[in-house]
C-alpha cells in the first residue's frame, strides 16, 4: 500500500520593518546647530564682499566649507566630464559629502557651461574648475542647508546663481563708472544687430566695469544682453 506523505508548510512571519528612529535627542541637535549658525554668521558678516541678491545673503563654496567643518564633513570632486550640447560645451561633475570616518553621506552633480553670461567667453578650464566649485558647493548644502538657513541666509550656493539672467552682486566697493558711461555701454549692448557684435561689445563694457568695481553695471550689462539677445535669434 502506497504511503502518503504530506508536507507540512510553515510560513514565516513576514520581517518587522523598523520605523525611523532619532539617533540623537532634537533638542541636543537643535542647540549645537543654533551654535553652529552663530559662529556662521560671524563669519559671513565679515566679510567685505557678501553675495547678496535681492535682499538675500548666499553663502559662496569656502562658506560652506567652514560651515562642513563644524560638522566634520568635506566634498570631494569624485569625477569631472567634458560634455557638447549642440553648440554649447562645457563640464559637468560628480561630487561627494564625506564624514571624518569616511562614510559618503551625500553626492550631487553640477555643470558649467559656456552659454552662460558669464562663462561664454572663459577657457574651458575655467568653466571645468567652476563644473567642480558648484557641485562640491552643492553636495554641502544637501547636508547643511537646514543650519544655512538657521542663520537667516539663502539654502542655494552663491556659483548657483551667477549664470543666466541673475548676476551675483556684491557690495558697491568702489565709486563705479560714471552714469553717462553706463548708459552708452548700455546703448551699445542694446543697438547690437548680430550675436557676434553682441558678444564684443558685452565683453568690453563688461570687463570695463570689473576693472572699474562697478557690480550694479555689470549687472546691467548682463540684463540687457540677455534681453537683446532673446531679441535678436
Amino acid at each position: 500500500m502506497a504511503t502518503a506523505i504530506t508536507e507540512a508548510i510553515v510560513l514565516s512571519p513576514p520581517p518587522q520593518i523598523e520605523a525611523l528612529a532619532m539617533a540623537r535627542a532634537p533638542e541636543i541637535v537643535l542647540q549645537e546647530a543654533a551654535k553652529a549658525a552663530q559662529a556662521l554668521r560671524e563669519v559671513i558678516e565679515r566679510k567685505p564682499n557678501k553675495c547678496v541678491i535681492n535682499g538675500k545673503t548666499f553663502l559662496q563654496f569656502e562658506d560652506w566649507q567652514t560651515l562642513g567643518r563644524f560638522y566634520g564633513v568635506t566634498a570631494a570632486a569624485r569625477s569631472t566630464a567634458y560634455i557638447e550640447q549642440g553648440r554649447v560645451r562645457g563640464y559637468e561633475c560628480h561630487a561627494e559629502a564625506i564624514r571624518a570616518d569616511g562614510q559618503v553621506i551625500s553626492a550631487a552633480q553640477a555643470m558649467c557651461l559656456d552659454d552662460e553670461s558669464k562663462w561664454a567667453d572663459k577657457p574651458l578650464f575655467q568653466l571645468r574648475s567652476m563644473a567642480q566649485t558648484r557641485a562640491q558647493a552643492k553636495v554641502l548644502r544637501n547636508v547643511l542647508a537646514w543650519v544655512v538657513v538657521m542663520a537667516g541666509y539663502a539654502p542655494t550656493p552663491a556659483e548657483e546663481m551667477d549664470g543666466g539672467s541673475r548676476a551675483v552682486v556684491t557690495s558697491q566697493r568702489g565709486p563705479g563708472l560714471p552714469q553717462g558711461r553706463k548708459e552708452a555701454n548700455l546703448g551699445w549692448i542694446r543697438g547690437a544687430t548680430s550675436i557676434d557684435q553682441l558678444r564684443t561689445v558685452y565683453t568690453t563694457a563688461y570687463r570695463e566695469a570689473q576693472t572699474a568695481d562697478d557690480n550694479r553695471a555689470m549687472e546691467a550689462y548682463i540684463l540687457a544682453k540677455d534681453v537683446r539677445k532673446k531679441e535678436i535669434q
